[in-house]
Formats: structure tokens, C-alpha cells, sequence
């Protein structure tokens, strides 16, 4: 049996949705299973998961384009598609694959295309992302673990991120700490610089070494940082790839990070976590695995998942710095 993940587009939401994998493939541990991946995510995910198949989604926002990567799929002989993205384009591709099982949740009107569709109610709570994706399962009839392990990296890969990390001037018999300064998902969801770089100050006086990591639309962030610190601190940010980035999160001792993509693989790593909400919320998008500490304030406003704050941002400029040192400060012993 061939099966294919239309995984999720964001990586926080793809990382939410591997307690589901893992599901699927006890399930159907006779089958091969293809993910079906946003292009920057496919090599991350051939280091954090090798055991399953991969292929890069292409360009589908034509329609000649979404036509010829259906005519690809159709060509691979898939049994059942099972569907983690909620886009109607996403069922368009599946059903002009000619795949003849198409499951997924009933969205934008696309439940015409599924073979099998499941629905949400309106009046049905909030469920974290995690639980959202193994329901999917239970209604199509699948049972779920209900143990999910956390991620291990080769050590070919830890090797690598081993000559990183030394490369520039970090030790790995000393605490590392890793900070994600800015935010993808916009402005609304970074932690004020005044209060990382207070934080940062006293972090540098336990002498645990701090590194910045994060693509390069943090890089404006990390900079504003720099220029107004004392202690000296290694960034990343913008200078590794993706698929460096399970390595060198797995030497380190904590993360300090916004709702993310890297605060979700940090977390699936073992590596302790102090994850900061503003505009999100934590009941459904909360790193799920121990150790993790979260850290979110009381407002009228929140979460209101926003990009920009049309106020005064108290979500996250409410959360002090003292909280989140005492947090890590609880994690590293040494």
C-alpha cells in the first residue's frame, strides 16, 4: 500500500502533525509513506524523520501546474491521500491524481473532492493542533499512540553541528543557550528587544555561552540586539540552513522562543523549552512534550492572532525578563 501526506505549510503546524505520522504508520506499518512537503522543509525532514519518503510540493498556483504535478502523483500509484493542509488547492491536487482514496477534513467547500470527508463543528471547543491532527485518524477509524518519543539526530549530523558550534567560538562542555529573536509570523508576535537584552545581560553573567538562530527575517531583530549589547553573544540568525538546525538545537541546554517553528522542533528534541505567547494561543499551538514552560499573561485582547498590534502589545511586553531567566535558570543546574 502506497500512501501520501499532503502535510501542513507551515513549519510549526508539519511539526505538530508527526504524533500523527507516527499514528498513521502503526497503523499501517506495512505501507510506504510519502510526505508530501513545502520544498525548505524536505531536507529537515529527511534528518528528523529518514524512515519516511519524501517529495518537494511543486509550484501549483496555476492551473496548468497544479495539472502536470497531479499528472506526477498519478504516475506514483498512491492507494489513499490523506490530507493535513486544509486548502481547497490541496484537494484539487489529489483528486486530479485520480487517487482513489482522498481524506481530510471538509474545508473551503472541497469536500466534494474526498472520498472520505470529516467535519469540525463550529460549537466544538478548540483542540491543540497536535489533537486536531490525530482526530483525523479516530474518525476514519484508526486507533492513536498516545505516546509520541521526540526526535533523535545521527550523530553524523550532531558532528556537523559540533564543527558549527566551534567554528565560531563555542564549547560544548559549557551550557548553550539558544534564542530565537524575532518572529515570522509578524510583529505582534515578538518579545520587546529591551527585555531579550536584559535577559541576554543576565544570562552572560552565569557565563552560559548564547547563541541567536532564526532565518534571515529575524536578522533586523538580532542586529538591534547586538548593537546594544555588552556580553558577547554568537548569531546565527540567517546564517545556517534549516537542516542545520537539529544538530545545533540538540547541544544546546534551553530555547527561548516566541510560538515557532524552532520552538516546536526544540521542544521534539528533548531540549528544554521556554516558549512566550502573545497573539497565539497556547491551547492549541503549546510545545506539547516535557520539559517546556510557558509563559503567557492575562490580557483582554489575547489571543487575538494578529500580525501587527493595534494597541500596546501588553501580551508579551507584560512578560518580564526576570520570569523567563528563572525559568531556564530552573533548567540548568550547572
Amino acid at each position: 500500500m502506497k500512501v501520501i501526506v499532503y502535510m501542513p505549510p507551515t513549519l510549526g503546524a508539519s511539526l505538530l502533525a508527526l504524533p500523527c505520522l507516527k499514528s498513521l504508520q502503526a497503523n499501517l506499518p506495512e505501507a510506504e509513506i510519502y510526505l508530501l512537503l513545502s520544498p525548505p522543509f524536505e531536507q529537515l525532514f529527511s534528518i528528523i524523520l529518514p524512515e519516511y519518503h519524501r517529495l518537494p510540493l511543486t509550484e501549483t498556483k496555476d492551473i496548468t501546474r497544479l495539472r502536470r504535478a497531479a499528472n506526477q502523483l498519478k504516475k506514483m500509484n498512491f492507494d489513499l491521500g490523506f490530507l493535513l493542509d486544509h486548502s481547497f488547492t490541496s484537494a484539487l491536487l489529489f483528486y486530479l491524481a485520480r487517487l482513489p482514496e482522498r481524506w481530510g477534513y471538509d474545508h473551503e467547500g472541497r469536500g466534494f473532492m474526498l472520498s472520505r470527508k470529516f467535519t469540525v463543528k463550529v460549537t466544538d471547543p478548540p483542540t491543540h493542533l497536535k489533537d486536531y491532527y490525530l482526530n483525523l485518524l479516530k474518525k476514519a477509524g484508526f486507533s492513536q499512540e498516545s505516546n509520541f518519543p521526540g526526535l533523535t539526530v545521527s550523530s553524523h549530523y550532531l558532528h556537523q553541528a559540533d564543527k558549527i558550534l566551534r567554528a565560531h567560538g563555542l564549547v560544548t562542555d559549557r551550557p548553550i543557550i539558544a534564542i530565537k529573536p524575532g518572529s515570522s509570523f509578524g510583529r505582534a508576535c515578538l518579545w520587546p528587544v529591551h527585555h531579550q537584552i536584559e535577559l541576554i545581560n543576565r544570562l552572560s553573567d552565569k557565563s552560559w555561552q548564547i547563541i541567536l538562530v532564526g532565518s534571515t527575517g529575524s536578522r533586523e531583530v538580532s542586529q538591534e540586539i547586538l548593537r546594544n549589547l555588552k556580553p558577547e553573544v554568537v548569531d546565527l540568525v540567517g546564517q545556517l540552513e534549516l537542516a542545520d538546525m537539529p544538530g545545533i538545537l540538540t547541544h544546546c541546554r534551553a530555547f527561548i522562543g516566541t510560538d515557532s517553528g524552532l520552538t516546536h522542533l526544540a521542544n521534539f528534541l528533548g531540549v528544554p523549552v521556554v516558549s512566550l505567547f502573545g497573539p497565539t494561543d497556547p491551547e492549541t499551538r503549546s510545545p506539547v512534550l516535557s520539559p517546556a514552560s510557558i509563559i503567557k499573561k492575562r490580557v483582554p485582547c489575547s489571543p487575538c492572532s494578529y500580525r501587527a498590534c493595534p494597541y500596546d502589545h501588553r501580551c508579551l511586553n507584560n512578560i518580564q525578563p526576570d520570569e523567563v531567566y528563572q525559568a531556564i535558570k530552573s533548567y540548568i543546574k550547572a
